[in-house]
């Protein structure tokens, strides 16, 4: 009969007390991707609570790697007994989580390990709320990624599988920002692809980063917008209105918007367009629902749209426009093509 894996039997995995069978069923269980975050959760909360006796983890994980990777065997050339490596202090304590995700690497990389990722499919918007309870609001086609560990402080296990720890958020595509400041200050840093990193403390904002560009509407608070792998790094400090893009050549334009809560419209899914091109739409359509879109002509392309408007899903938005400007369209799967 299949071992039933609960957390107590996981604990006990952690702290070196489970048999060859209970291991494999454990492995087995972890196979399922739906209980790896379970497991994650559960290795965080026995980590925490056994602090005390990790004070010699970093002798147990360079000995537990030198194990699982290179297979060496122990000798004894003196034929003196010797203190074997699991019967090392604290060893099992502060490196039985840690032996164990070695030895499943096959499967398991090192940022699935280090950090969680939460993204959205194309047409879909998800609020997620972070360890510190700062709430992302991610707009389709979206993805952010943070540590595991140590998000809010610096955890042994963060420090073992090298998570740089702190509030840092990875962000590719588009996100709207609620952070919640904390009693001491911590910074919280949003990075995207383009190496811009918005700095804050605690604010309101979104932040959007896509192919086309990438740019940050500050809505309440107070940020600070670096390039840190560029050499002439200077500050830019925004206030609430402030719109700033992030050209080709890396430099950063800022312009006041009169109301900076349309730029994050998506979440109550509305659209909103101040002098709209029908070719940035289509550039909207192929980015939040993965269409291909055809437009018959330049000088359509450059007809514009103004204007805030609900559209639920992708054919509303498609029907939208073409409404909006007296033309026609033809959808064929993912498809689109717009024609006078």
């Amino acid at each position: 009969m299949e071992e039933l894996v609960n957390k107590t039997l996981v604990f006990d995995y952690f702290a070196g007390k489970v048999s060859p069978f209970q291991k494999k069923s454990i492995e087995a269980w972890l196979a399922i991707p739906g209980n790896r975050d379970i497991y994650y959760q559960w290795l965080h909360e026995w980590e925490t609570n056994n602090l005390q006796l990790a004070t010699n983890w970093e002798i147990a994980f360079e000995t537990a790697s030198r194990r699982i990777q290179y297979s060496v065997q122990e000798s004894d050339p003196a034929g003196k007994a010797s203190i074997r490596w699991w019967q090392r202090p604290g060893f099992w304590m502060a490196a039985a989580s840690i032996v164990f995700l070695i030895g499943l690497s096959g499967w398991l990389s090192v940022d699935l390990i280090r950090y969680q990722t939460i993204e959205t499919s194309y047409g879909e918007t998800r609020r997620y709320v972070l360890p510190d309870g700062s709430v992302v609001e991610l707009n389709a086609n979206s993805s952010i990624r943070f540590p595991r560990f140590g998000f809010t402080e610096k955890g042994l296990l963060a420090s073992l599988v090298g998570t740089s720890t702190g509030r840092r958020v990875e962000l590719t595509g588009e996100a709207d920002f609620s952070v919640r400041h904390l009693p001491n200050h911590q910074p919280f840093v949003v990075t995207t692809s383009k190496g811009l990193a918005v700095n804050v403390l605690g604010t309101q904002f979104t932040v959007f980063s896509r192919a086309r560009r990438t740019q940050v509407v500050l809505r309440s608070g107070k940020v600070e917008l670096t390039m840190p792998k560029q050499s002439n790094n200077r500050p830019l400090t925004m206030k609430p209105g402030d719109l700033v893009v992030l050209d080709a050549e890396g430099k950063l334009a800022v312009r006041q918007t009169a109301h900076p809560e349309e730029l994050s419209a998506w979440k109550q899914h509305r659209f909103t367009f101040e002098q709209t091109s029908l070719r940035e739409i289509s550039q909207i359509l192929q980015e939040n629902y993965g269409l291909t879109v055809r437009i018959d002509g330049d000088e359509l392309a450059n007809r514009t749209i103004s204007g805030s408007f609900p559209a639920q899903n992708a054919n509303e938005l498609i029907q939208l426009v073409a409404e909006l400007l007296q033309i026609n369209y033809f959808r064929d799967n993912n498809n689109v093509t717009f024609t006078n």
